[in-house]
């Protein structure tokens, strides 16, 4: 599993979001409820530049700790709206700052995501002169993506880099 180093222009995303820990995600499917009610209001949101590519960012908080520690997850679409612009109830808007990018692509369903995460801790980033950058990591979900169960399904997970420091 390599992965491709890209550069990410800035993106303003609107959509949901939650507070989870992984937990929430593995045994409540809370991500998964988030996107299945984000895919039902979607046609809410106006001006965005590609309906058919969803966006799922999280962080790794500092210091994080997996079995305890609570983050952000956010599933939404890119838009070209300012935030002052009323925005349907409920939904937030994300600014996702420009940053270089490992980029992975894995198939299968969404339980999958787990060993990308696994590889870029124990292996890519001990190989390679890079840190995570303290940024959102992104998931991308286009026309690759068959739904979160298939196991045809091709994802992209981005996670943001910077030369070690």
């Amino acid at each position: 599993m390599e992965g491709l180093i890209m550069y990410k222009p800035e993106m303003k995303l609107m959509g949901l979001a939650t507070r989870v820990t992984l937990n929430d995600v593995q045994q409540n499917k809370t991500t998964l409820k988030l996107a299945a009610e984000f895919y039902e209001r979607k046609s809410e949101i106006r001006n965005c530049t590609n309906e058919k590519k969803v966006f799922g960012i999280s962080t790794d908080p500092a210091d994080y700790h997996p079995e305890t520690d609570s983050f952000e997850y956010f599933i939404g679409i890119e838009v070209e709206v300012a935030p002052e612009e009323e925005l349907p109830e409920g939904m937030v808007i994300r600014q996702i700052p420009e940053n270089e990018y490992v980029v992975f692509t894995f198939k299968g369903s969404f339980e999958n995501a787990g060993a990308v995460h696994a590889y870029l801790y124990s292996t890519w980033l001990k190989q390679h002169e890079y840190e995570l950058a303290d940024l959102y990591n992104i998931e991308v979900y286009d026309e690759r993506n068959l739904g979160p169960e298939s196991e045809e399904s091709l994802t992209d997970l981005y996670f943001p880099i910077r030369v070690k420091q």
